[in-house]
C-alpha cells in the first residue's frame, strides 16, 4: 500500500501530470523491473516469442539490489515482471526477499506453468505480497490454444497447490489473482458451465480474485496507426512510473515491448539522473507539443479511450483501484497483525 508520504505526493504528481511539466518534482513511486526477458512459452498474442535470443536476458541481482537500493526512498513497489516469465529467473525468490526487506511491495505477474511445489515453497518463504497468473483459457482446449507449450491441467494444479500450501502455513501472503483476458474474438468452444466451473474452484481453493481484463495491442512500430479519435489523452506513466528491462535499460511504459523509447540505463546511471534526464524531459515535451513525433504512443489504443479529467479512464481506474483500494482489499485479507503491505 502506499504509505503515508507517497500518498501526500500523489497532488504534487497529479499537477505535474496536468501542467506537462518536463522536470518532475517527485520520483517514481511504480517500478517495473524486469526479472527475466526469457519465457516458455509462445503465446500467439505475445511478442516475446519474436524477440531474437541474443535481446532476451536475466537481470543481474547485483544490478537488481542497486535499483532497489535506490527506489527505496521513494517507490511504493516493484513489479518484477514485463516481457517474459518470472520464474525463469532462479534469483526471483532472492529479488522478492529484497525488495521487501527494503520496505517495497514485491509482486509479479506469471504465466504460472513452471510453480512447481518446491518453487511455490520458496515462493512463500520470501514472501511477495502479490502475485498474478494469467490463465487464458478456462478450458483445455481454448487455453493450450493461447498458452502455447503449457499444459491445463498443470497450470491450474500449480496455481491450487500455491493457495493451499499457504492455508497449510497459516500465511496470508501472497494476495493471489488469476487474471483472464477478454478476448475481442472469444473462443465459441468454451462451454459456460465448465468455465464457471473452474472460476469457482479458484476461489473455494482460495484464489483471493479472479477477474477477466480486455485484450490490448502492443504499441509496436509495426502495429496499425489508430483510428482517428475525437480524443487523445496523455498517458500518465512518465510522471510516476519507470520500467526497467533485464540489461538495466530504461522505457517509459510496459507498453513499450521493444524498448524502442530508451530513457537511459541504471547499469550505468541512477534512477534520478535518468528519471529527470534529457529522453524524459523530451518525452514529456512531446505529449505536450508534439505528439504526432511519439510514433508509439500515437498507436497506443490506451490513450484512445475515455478520460476523466484529462487521466486515461483505464489507467485512473488501475491505479486508483490498485493503490488505494486493492492493497486496502489486501489489508483486510491480510489482518491487523501483517504490517508493511
Amino acid at each position: 500500500m502506499l504509505s503515508s508520504s507517497n500518498v501526500l505526493r500523489l497532488p504534487g504528481i497529479f499537477m505535474d501530470y496536468r501542467r506537462r511539466a518536463e522536470v518532475v518534482r517527485s520520483m517514481p513511486i511504480r517500478m517495473w523491473i524486469e526479472s527475466s526477458s526469457f519465457c516458455n512459452l509462445a503465446c500467439p498474442m505475445c511478442p516475446n516469442s519474436r524477440m531474437p535470443a541474443d535481446r532476451k536476458g536475466l537481470m543481474d541481482v547485483d544490478l537488481f539490489r542497486k535499483i532497489v537500493d535506490e527506489a527505496r526512498d521513494f517507490a511504493s513497489d516493484v513489479n518484477l515482471h514485463h516481457r517474459g516469465e518470472p520464474f525463469m529467473n532462479p534469483a526471483l525468490f532472492d529479488m522478492i526477499a529484497y525488495a521487501r526487506g527494503a520496505g517495497l511491495n514485491a509482486r509479479f505477474h506469471s504465466n504460472g506453468s513452471l510453480m512447481n511445489e518446491e518453487r511455490a515453497g520458496r515462493l512463500l518463504d520470501a514472501g511477495p505480497d502479490l502475485v498474478s497468473f494469467s490463465v487464458d483459457g478456462f478450458e483445455k482446449a481454448s487455453y493450450e490454444r493461447i498458452r502455447v507449450n503449457a499444459r491445463f491441467e498443470t497450470t491450474v494444479e500449480n496455481i491450487v497447490r500455491l493457495v493451499e500450501m499457504r492455508r497449510r502455513r497459516g500465511l496470508k501472503k501472497p494476495y493471489v489473482v488469476v487474471e483472464k483476458i477478454r478476448f475481442r474474438s472469444p473462443d465459441p468452444a468454451e462451454n459456460r458451465d465448465r468455465v464457471r466451473a473452474l472460476w469457482r474452484r479458484f476461489l473455494d481453493a482460495g484464489v483471493n480474485e479472479v477477474i477477466e481484463k480486455e485484450e490490448y495491442t502492443w504499441a509496436e512500430e509495426s502495429a496499425p496507426e489508430a483510428a482517428r479519435q475525437r480524443r487523445f489523452a496523455v498517458c500518465t506513466f512518465p510522471w510516476y512510473a519507470m520500467v526497467i528491462c533485464a540489461d538495466g535499460t530504461v522505457t517509459p511504459c510496459p507498453q513499450d515491448f521493444w524498448a524502442a523509447m530508451n530513457m537511459g540505463n541504471l547499469s550505468r546511471q541512477s534512477i534520478r539522473e535518468v528519471w529527470n534526464g534529457e529522453a524524459y524531459r523530451r518525452l514529456r515535451r512531446d505529449f505536450r507539443t508534439d505528439i504526432n513525433r511519439l510514433a508509439l504512443c500515437r498507436k497506443c489504443d490506451r490513450l484512445h479511450r475515455r478520460t476523466v479529467a484529462g487521466v486515461p479512464f483505464q489507467y485512473m481506474i488501475t491505479f486508483l483501484v490498485d493503490q488505494l483500494v486493492g492493497y486496502n482489499r489486501m489489508r483486510k485479507w491480510l489482518g491487523t497483525s501483517e504490517r508493511n503491505v
